[in-house]
């Protein structure tokens, strides 16, 4: 599994059986796997509920810092740092106040929360962030991506799964709600689509849009003065390219794509 990108929904339900132990229902994107990005799993897996992680909330709402205290009182985790503002955060932090994860607010009226995700990833490297906010705008993502974010809580998500966000992130499972990783999903498909539609060499797109024309494969040979067997050739090396396994999905794929 080293090296392949996954993405979690959300964590659905406590094991009755064992108390100290949440069960996650996990909607599995991978994009490393074709069919897998077209097809996502779903399976339940156990999540061990972290031990006293200390928590750090920055949020200009004391309302929701309120109700964020209230939902944790109930587990073994403690807030260490309360603050409306960043400056008041590093001032925690380099005052030497613990801190294992960061929830983040992104719309503050005296920063941006995203630059306080990439302070915090190059001097604090080992806090973990996990994002509250109302915006889930692409571009927003995408910076928080890069920037390695380790989870996203939409503010309209019940108070409930901020305890779970942080069981599933001390984990070591990123956290996201359905729409968001729907979101990200989307964005990785494009990324992923459109460095594997440049690797396609002139001789394949020509392939692909003499099948989107309806051509069959004596036809293609003529037309490109090749053999059959260089035409199965070209198609198998774009199937392997997109992740395809037939030529209709290659036709579905051009079209949906606009390579022809």
């Amino acid at each position: 599994m080293t090296g392949e990108r996954f993405y979690f929904l959300h964590i659905a339900t406590t094991d009755a059986a064992n108390s100290s132990r949440s069960v996650t229902e996990r909607w599995i994107y991978n994009p490393s796997r074709a069919k897998e990005q077209r097809l996502p799993l779903i399976y339940n897996t156990l999540i061990t509920q972290s031990t006293n992680m200390k928590v750090a909330i920055l949020d200009d709402h004391e309302l929701i810092r309120v109700g964020i205290a209230g939902v944790l009182q109930s587990t073994p985790h403690t807030i260490t740092i309360s603050v409306p503002t960043a400056d008041r955060l590093f001032e925690a932090l380099q005052a030497g106040t613990p801190c294992d994860i960061l929830l983040l607010d992104i719309l503050m009226p005296d920063t941006n929360g995203v630059d306080v995700a990439q302070r915090l990833r190059n001097e604090y490297p080992s806090i973990k962030i996990i994002v509250l906010s109302i915006d889930n705008r692409e571009f927003t993502l995408i910076k928080l991506l890069k920037i390695g974010m380790d989870g996203f809580v939409s503010k309209s998500s019940p108070l409930s799964d901020i305890p779970l966000a942080i069981d599933s992130v001390a984990n070591g499972v990123p956290f996201y709600g359905r729409d968001i990783s729907i979101l990200i999903r989307d964005i990785t498909d494009a990324k992923l689509n459109n460095k594997n539609i440049a690797s396609l060499t002139k001789r394949e797109l020509e392939i692909i849009e003499a099948c989107c024309a309806g051509k069959l494969g004596k036809e293609i040979a003529d037309e490109f003065h090749i053999s059959i067997r260089a035409v199965n050739s070209h198609k198998t090396n774009i199937f392997n390219k997109l992740g395809l396994s037939s030529s209709v999905e290659m036709v579905r794929f051009a079209l949906e794509h606009g390579i022809i």
